[in-house]
């Protein structure tokens, strides 16, 4: 047997080769059917948006400002405030209504006072921004402040 002959002969390697890119493409084809048929795909694009938030309490403990530092901008009807696990409005609003600038979007630099006037603020009391997915189908808390 002549040793040459057996590494330039590659009569094998074709077949072998369809043989994995058609059963790569099966696989892919069947997730991605899975996908749709599971319904998966319609939660992978609905996701908490990513953002920094600032909390200040004044000196006499009855006045939070939260402020949106930078970070995605958030629709306005997707955001509800509560307090101590209790849902609030800000002068018939809800949070995101009233914390959002004209245009129904909480952007960077926008703030919004949370105060014994408007909801019950009480010492050691939490205070959350809760995001809900478009349809309802889950939540996620943005941001929350424990009362001093």
């Amino acid at each position: 047997m002549q040793l040459s002959k057996l590494f330039n002969d590659d009569k094998a390697v074709s077949p072998v080769i369809g043989v994995i890119l058609m059963v790569a493409i099966t696989v892919i084809l069947a997730a991605v059917i899975g996908t749709f048929v599971l319904g998966l795909g319609d939660s992978v694009g609905d996701t908490a948006p990513s953002a920094s938030y600032d909390w200040d309490q004044n000196s006499a403990g009855d006045e939070v400002t939260l402020t949106h530092v930078s970070g995605q901008n958030i629709d306005a009807d997707r955001v509800t405030g509560t307090v101590g696990g209790t849902e609030t409005e800000f002068d018939g609003d809800s949070l995101g209504v009233a914390w959002a600038d004209p245009d129904d979007r909480i952007s960077s630099g926008d703030s919004i006072e949370w105060s014994e006037g408007d909801q019950t603020i009480e010492s050691n009391g939490e205070l959350r921004v809760i995001w809900t997915a478009s349809g309802g189908g889950s939540s996620s808390t943005l941001t929350s402040y424990t009362v001093e």
